[in-house]
């Protein structure tokens, strides 16, 4: 069976996200998703949230988008949090022996937190990384996740990095499920490479909103 993801998407958990748990599954649902992976920045709050709602409507990976001292990671498959911190290539092999499934986001878009040149360090750890990020302001970053990934021959996967509910589903996965969707038989989709990239970059707003978005919270002015 054919399935669509988002594996990228923030809840108001997340400094920069707006997104409430019942805003993002009326959104996903409205958008075809069958699946969708909730990264909010150092937590699992947010998406343990959503998946408790969802009730399996969309299915719900509960991920985390970790800050290394080396650039941001997306470990889905646990519900402890990571420190924040750490070693870029301690934080994966602390979430590999823990069952996580690891994905890097956004690499060379180093405006973005990506790791950047430390991604040759974590071929033994990388089950797939994020080749269509749809906040990715210039197409040369995007193009040079995708040949990295084509050269090593990573599984690849693709995120709209939702932080208003209007991203989401922006740019999305479509994968091959083999029996019934699960989170293990997403994993084994993407693991055996079965996954296409599609979507459009949101463009220069959604940051400007973030940016905003951001120092009203530091302000302590509701959303």
């Amino acid at each position: 069976m054919k399935a669509k993801a988002d594996f990228h998407i923030h809840t108001h958990n997340s400094l920069d996200g707006s997104s409430s748990a019942s805003e993002i599954i009326d959104e996903a649902r409205r958008k075809g998703l069958d699946v969708i992976g909730v990264t909010d920045h150092n937590t699992t709050k947010g998406a343990i949230e959503v998946k408790n709602l969802a009730k399996g409507r969309p299915l719900v990976l509960v991920g985390q988008e970790v800050m290394t001292d080396g650039g941001e990671v997306i470990v889905f498959g646990m519900e402890r949090d990571l420190a924040k911190g750490m070693g870029v290539a301690d934080t994966c092999r602390m979430a590999k022996a823990a069952g996580g499934f690891v994905v890097v986001p956004h690499p060379f878009d180093m405006s973005r937190n990506g790791v950047g040149n430390d991604m040759q360090g974590l071929l033994d750890y990388i089950d797939a990384i994020e080749v269509l990020n749809a906040r990715c302001l210039r197409n040369g970053f995007n193009r040079k996740a995708l040949d990295f990934a084509r050269e090593h021959e990573i599984p690849v996967v693709s995120g709209s990095d939702a932080h208003f509910t209007s991203e989401i589903g922006g740019c999305f996965t479509e994968l091959e499920i083999e029996g019934k969707l699960t989170q293990e038989s997403v994993f084994g989709a993407i693991s055996s490479g079965r996954t296409s990239v599609s979507g459009a970059k949101s463009g220069v707003v959604p940051h400007l909103r973030t940016m905003l978005l951001k120092m009203k919270r530091k302000l302590g002015i509701s959303r």
